[in-house]
C-alpha cells in the first residue's frame, strides 16, 4: 500500500513539473534612481536640491516557442496629480517571431528611429550619461502604438530593419484624431562586435496641429494654429561600445510644414566620448545641441548647446553612480524676434541601480 502511495506521488510530482514546465517563462526586473543637482540659473541664488528619479518595473515573459510578452510600467513625478507620482504604461508589446530573425511586434513600443529609443530604456542605469539627449524631449517621437514589422541580426553585416504604422505624435494611449497614422522606417548593421550603424525616417501628417501624453513635445505658448501640419524627422546613429572607448552620436533634422509658415528647418546632434579604465571609472565627455527654427508651429523655438565633464563608475552593470558638470548655453526664440541669452553652470549626480 505504502509502495503505491509512493508511486503515485511521483506520478503527481512529474506530471506538475511537466505542466510547469509549460507555463510562460516570466522574468520580473526593478530600476530606480536618485539624483543630486546643483544649479547657477541664478548666480545669487543657486539652487540645491535631491531628486526621486522614474522608477521602473521591466516585465519580459515567453508565452509560447514564437510569441513572448514585454512590458515596461514607470511611477515618476507628477506634480498635477494629488500624490504627486503617477504610473505609466512605457511599453507592453506582444512580439511574434515568424521565421528566423523575422518578427512581427503589437503593442506600444519605443519608435525605433535611433540607437537609444533601440538600445535604451528608463533604466537610467544603462545610460552612458544622467539624461536623454535633449532632442528627445522636443522632436522625437519617444513611442508609437502600433504595428512593428522587425528583423535583426541578418548576414555577416548583423543587418537590421524596422517598419512601423501607428498612431501619431497628436495621440494619446487610446486615442488618435488624425485621419493619416504615423510611418517609420529604419535600417541599421552591427559590422563588429559593440559597433551600430543606423539611419531612420518618420513622417506623420497631423490634420489639427497637436501633441500627445507619450510625445514628448510642446507647442509654443500662444500659439493659435492649428492647421495641418507635416512632421517630418531624418536621423542617423552611431554607437560604438568596446572594452577601453565608448561612442555614442546620435544625429536628426527635423522639418515641419504649414500652410501659414511653409517649412521650418530643426536640428540637434549629440555625442558622447568615454574611456574604460579597469572596467569601472569611465570619464566622459558630451556635447549635446538643438537648434529649433523661429517659424516652427509644432515644437518650441529655441537654442540650446550643452557642454558636460563627467565620470561614472561601475559598482556592476545593475548599479553605478555618475558625476557631471554640465555648462548651457541657452537662447530663446520669440516668433517675432529674439529671446533672452542665458548660460549658466549645473553639477549634477547620479546614483542608478537595478534588482
Amino acid at each position: 500500500m505504502n509502495f503505491k502511495f509512493f508511486n503515485c506521488f511521483i506520478i503527481c510530482i512529474l506530471c506538475s513539473a511537466k505542466l510547469w514546465a509549460q507555463l510562460p517563462k516570466t522574468e520580473f526586473k526593478g530600476f530606480g534612481h536618485i539624483e543630486y543637482s546643483l544649479d547657477f540659473v541664478n548666480p545669487q541664488k543657486p539652487d540645491s536640491y535631491f531628486i526621486l528619479g522614474e522608477h521602473d518595473l521591466f516585465v519580459q515573459s515567453k508565452i509560447t516557442k514564437r510569441f513572448s510578452y514585454l512590458g515596461e510600467f514607470v511611477i515618476r513625478y507628477n506634480g498635477a496629480s494629488a500624490t504627486k507620482f503617477l504610473p505609466s504604461i512605457e511599453r507592453t508589446l506582444v512580439k511574434y517571431a515568424y521565421l528566423n530573425n523575422h518578427s512581427v511586434i503589437f503593442g506600444k513600443i519605443h519608435t525605433p528611429l535611433n540607437y537609444w529609443n533601440d538600445s535604451y530604456h528608463h533604466g537610467r542605469v544603462f545610460f552612458p550619461v544622467i539624461s536623454r539627449p535633449i532632442a528627445f524631449s522636443h522632436f522625437v517621437p519617444l513611442h508609437t502604438i502600433g504595428v512593428q514589422a522587425q528583423g535583426q541580426n541578418i548576414g555577416k553585416w548583423n543587418f537590421g530593419y524596422d517598419v512601423v504604422i501607428g498612431n501619431g505624435i497628436a495621440s494619446t494611449d487610446i486615442f488618435d484624431s488624425n485621419s493619416s497614422p504615423g510611418l517609420a522606417a529604419a535600417i541599421h548593421i552591427k559590422p563588429i562586435d559593440g559597433m551600430r550603424i543606423g539611419v531612420s525616417h518618420y513622417f506623420n501628417r497631423m490634420d489639427q496641429n497637436g501633441y500627445g501624453s507619450h510625445s514628448g513635445h510642446v507647442i509654443p505658448a500662444g500659439t493659435a494654429y492649428r492647421g495641418p501640419l507635416d512632421f517630418y524627422l531624418n536621423s542617423l546613429s552611431f554607437a560604438y561600445f568596446g572594452k577601453n572607448f565608448e561612442i555614442l552620436s546620435e544625429s536628426s533634422r527635423n522639418l515641419t510644414r504649414t500652410d501659414s509658415l511653409g517649412f521650418a528647418n530643426n536640428f540637434s546632434t549629440f555625442l558622447y566620448l568615454g574611456y574604460v579604465i579597469k572596467e569601472k571609472h569611465v570619464p566622459m565627455v558630451m556635447v549635446d545641441y538643438i537648434n529649433i527654427s523661429k517659424n516652427d508651429l509644432h515644437s518650441m523655438p529655441m537654442e540650446l548647446l550643452k557642454l558636460g565633464l563627467g565620470y561614472r563608475y561601475e559598482f556592476s552593470h545593475l548599479l553605478n553612480v555618475k558625476g557631471m558638470v554640465e555648462y548651457y548655453f541657452q537662447h530663446s526664440h520669440a516668433h517675432h524676434g529674439s529671446g533672452p541669452q542665458q548660460n549658466y553652470f549645473a553639477i549634477e549626480m547620479q546614483l542608478a541601480y537595478g534588482f
